[in-house]
């Protein structure tokens, strides 16, 4: 792993923390220092004051609890740095620009079945010229997948590139993950509809990466993804993390994932279910990570009538 590699890494962990409400971690000044020489930074780092630094290529702040400790708080912003010092870090950024999305679609269904609607907005979304000049030049638009008759609406946020190659959506290693979540609450995964907010790869400047989609790129998005839901009229909405929790619940500057996962929410008159991301799993594999998505899959399962053994019961206690 390269140190962009490393450094987009630590800082999308960061940015999982911090939507879980953590606020602060904490580091032993000779890591401080570490990171700085890594990063190319030639002055000490780190603190020997009880004073704020905040390096111009370091989108976090440091400060030293008092003299005598030799940890140094890592504060998480609540605000954006400036572009020039996020990309120092090879980070993506989001476009400048956005009046091209500030019109979203007009949407109306054709009349006829499932499979025939479905086949006509899939047509829609792939003739987007919107979308189409988003894509890099190997890039694809990626499309909802499964059961038109599905009990059970699965959404995440933007393909990656690992959806682009496999041609599908949760084509890669979360899909993976997904699946194996899917199968143990009882499912087979073909028999569930899943689906992102956005139908294309978010374009950045940067060869490493991936960026979430902007407020502006998933208002556009939304009514696919809701012609989507009008088809097939699941019984229950899983939305796994928090792109997709802004788009089903409009846009909260004060909402914390952790706030709002595991309780039951409305989506046009669906059930919602607010989950963690499973790229957030594979990050954390932690246990109580993984309990408290299965125990939001459990209320899932109960409110569509399923079955609970006492092994499901019991997953990852």
């Amino acid at each position: 792993m390269n140190l962009t590699e490393a450094t987009f890494a630590v800082l999308e962990e960061l940015k999982r923390m911090r939507e879980d409400g953590i606020c602060e971690v904490y580091l032993e000044d000779e890591t401080i220092q570490g990171l700085g020489n890594a990063l190319g930074i030639k002055e000490n780092i780190s603190p020997s004051n009880d004073r704020s630094l905040e390096p111009i290529n370091s989108p976090i702040s440091t400060k030293r609890e008092s003299e005598s400790q030799s940890r140094t708080k890592v504060v998480l912003p609540l605000k954006q740095k400036p572009i020039e010092a996020i990309k120092a870090l090879g980070v993506p950024v989001s476009p400048k620009n956005e009046t091209r999305f500030s019109s979203p679609p007009k949407l109306s269904l054709p009349d006829g079945d499932k499979r025939s609607r479905w086949e006509w907005l899939e047509n829609e979304v792939r003739n987007c010229s919107i979308a189409k000049a988003e894509l890099e030049t190997d890039g694809q638009i990626i499309f909802g997948r499964g059961d038109l008759d599905s009990e059970l609406f699965f959404c995440g946020e933007a393909p990656n590139d690992e959806d682009e190659k496999a041609g599908t959506v949760f084509g890669g290693s979360s899909g993976d993950l997904l699946g194996k979540i899917i199968e143990a609450m009882g499912f087979p995964v073909s028999s569930v509809y899943i689906a992102n907010i956005l139908h294309w790869r978010p374009k950045h400047e940067l060869e490493f990466g991936h960026r979430p989609p902007t407020r502006a790129e998933i208002q556009f998005a939304m009514p696919f993804l809701k012609a989507q839901v009008d088809i097939i009229k699941p019984k229950v909405i899983i939305a796994l993390g928090k792109i997709a929790t802004d788009g089903f619940l409009g846009f909260d500057s004060k909402r914390r994932l952790g706030d709002v996962r595991g309780n039951w929410n409305d989506f046009d008159g669906i059930p919602l279910m607010v989950t963690y991301h499973p790229s957030y799993l594979l990050h954390n594999p932690s246990k109580s990570g993984k309990r408290k998505v299965w125990e939001d899959m459990l209320k899932v399962m109960e409110r569509v009538g399923t079955s609970v053994s006492e092994k499901q019961l019991g997953f990852f206690l």
